[in-house]
């Protein structure tokens, strides 16, 4: 396939990839699944960014993680009154772990590629690699941003605004949400990536 085609194959996926993540995050359920009410939900969202980003490499996996990450800013903002919009309205909490999985999302696959495992494994070990670099990301920058000031998160919830309970409310309500998008990202992203990334390479020929 000729550079001229390829690149606008590459433009019209990213474009494909980006008109569902927008589906996802303004549909309801869609995108997040809501188990603690004003709390910030389970994503879906991650594992479309880390096939999309498997498919096609770290460089347009970290641009389909910047989108991510700006749709969830926007979205945000249409949240008032909730743990996510406090979160999610700093660019640096919303964007900055949406960019660095899809990156490694992108990149991981091809590193293990080169220790031979088999693909189902290497690419659920990448589905669940991403979805941890993803809530620790946001848990680790939370508490660097809030730490000085966490009483409005923590008032919102009804705590006391201290240090401790900021701490023991990350690593509760997204350590739990962390661990159902780990486990989903393990077992469901092999299942969407292997016949897709089948298709792709055919394709690239």
């Amino acid at each position: 396939m000729n550079r001229t085609r390829q690149r606008a194959q590459r433009i019209a996926i990213i474009g494909i990839f980006s008109a569902i993540l927008l589906l996802q995050t303004f549909v309801p359920f869609l995108g997040y699944l809501t188990i603690i009410p004003g709390m910030p939900g389970i994503s879906l969202i991650l594992i479309v960014v880390m096939v999309g980003a498997i498919l096609m490499g770290p460089r347009d996996g970290a641009i389909l993680g910047l989108i991510w990450g700006i749709v969830s800013l926007i979205h945000a903002y249409t949240t008032p009154g909730t743990v996510t919009f406090i979160l999610f309205t700093n660019p640096i909490i919303a964007i900055l772990p949406r960019v660095f999985v899809g990156w490694l999302a992108g990149g991981l696959p091809r590193l293990l590629a080169k220790t031979k495992l088999p693909q189902p494994f290497s690419l659920g070990l990448t589905g669940l690699l991403g979805a941890i670099a993803n809530t620790m990301l946001v848990i680790l920058l939370t508490s660097l941003i809030f730490m000085g000031n966490s009483a409005p998160l923590l008032n919102l919830l009804g705590l006391k605004g201290n240090t401790d309970n900021l701490i023991i409310l990350l690593m509760l309500s997204l350590g739990v949400n962390g661990i159902a998008e780990a486990i989903g990202g393990a077992v469901v992203v092999p299942l969407l990536a292997i016949p897709l990334k089948h298709v792709w390479d055919r394709r690239q020929l």
